[in-house]
């Protein structure tokens, strides 16, 4: 569903409610997307996809003897702790 910032800011806690009962909330300026408000576990999710495609990346490079099993190790605990 998509709000304007203003809509957002004048009905945040009812918007809030609706991402509570499973609703994706995107806020536009003018049309276009800014940002969204989600639930926290669903984000949570998504930065775990992230660093899991991250370490993939991370894994290829490995492969081609650019960087350490250790570094590799380093980098992938970061992402995955938010610690980048």
């Amino acid at each position: 569903m998509d709000i304007s910032i203003a809509e957002a800011h004048n009905r945040l806690s009812y918007w809030l409610r609706k991402v509570q009962d499973g609703q994706l909330i995107r806020i536009t300026n003018r049309g276009k997307p800014v940002g969204v408000i989600m639930d926290p576990d669903e984000y949570d999710k998504l930065r775990q996809v992230q660093a899991y495609l991250q370490m993939l990346n991370y894994s290829s490079i490995l492969k081609d003897g650019d960087m350490t099993a250790q570094q590799l190790y380093r980098a992938s605990r970061d992402e995955l702790e938010g610690n980048e």
